[in-house]
């Protein structure tokens, strides 16, 4: 069985290199993929492998040698439908069909608690949310070992290191610290959580404990999404 490594897209976004310096810390062998070369130094600085691909192209050269695949990337607010469609339900797709053929062990998604409600989001958030949910459906019948996040509205706040977990249904939606998330996606891959769909907002229930609760649960039939 390959050593564990970690295939991290969209490692330069806001919460990808929250996730990398939390791999870092947690001493998880990870490549950072890139969409310039300019960005290199932050990553090797952290030990990590570094590949360059562009969302919009081909970019399954990424995964050689891949056991883990943490999906972070995400289109900027006001980049417009067009970059929706290519960054987060596109690209996810094709993450989903290369992580399908290469065999890897688990796929995690950072999606958004939005995707459960498209319909029911603001107008500017609506194909955003579309697009997320189309995503997530897609990677969930993919056939790939799956962890699918929905963290709620998101803030650069220091890890709380607590969440409470949410649902469709959920009307109060505190905000999450995008660290917070980090952690989370780091440690579905080191627990080996998959086949779940998470759903969380702010909260005080530690982390840690929540996700072993999750992890506990053996052979559970995925969340509907």
């Amino acid at each position: 069985m390959k050593t564990l490594k970690v295939l991290l897209i969209g490692a330069h976004g806001r919460t990808g290199r929250l996730i990398a310096k939390r791999l870092h810390h947690d001493a998880v062998p990870f490549r950072a993929m890139l969409r310039k070369s300019a960005h290199k130094s932050e990553f090797a600085a952290m030990g990590a492998d570094i590949v360059l691909g562009d969302l919009t192209q081909d970019f399954s050269h990424a995964f050689d040698d891949i056991t883990h695949v943490i999906y972070a990337a995400g289109s900027a607010e006001n980049e417009g439908v067009h970059e929706e469609r290519a960054i987060d339900r596109d690209a996810v797709m094709r993450t989903a069909d290369s992580a399908k053929r290469r065999r890897v062990r688990q796929l995690v998604v950072v999606s958004a608690l939005s995707a459960f409600y498209p319909e029911r989001s603001g107008f500017a958030l609506r194909h955003y949310s579309r697009m997320k949910r189309e995503a997530d459906e897609y990677v969930a019948h993919r056939g790939v070992p799956f962890a699918i996040l929905r963290p709620g509205p998101l803030s650069d706040e220091p890890a709380h290191g607590a969440i409470a977990l949410a649902d469709e249904l959920t009307e109060h939606k505190p905000e999450v610290a995008r660290a917070d998330v980090a952690r989370i996606a780091v440690r579905c891959v080191t627990l080996g959580i998959r086949d779940r769909m998470i759903a969380f907002v702010g909260g005080d229930e530690p982390i840690d404990s929540v996700l072993d609760a999750l992890n506990a649960v053996h052979h559970a039939t995925p969340t509907s999404l």
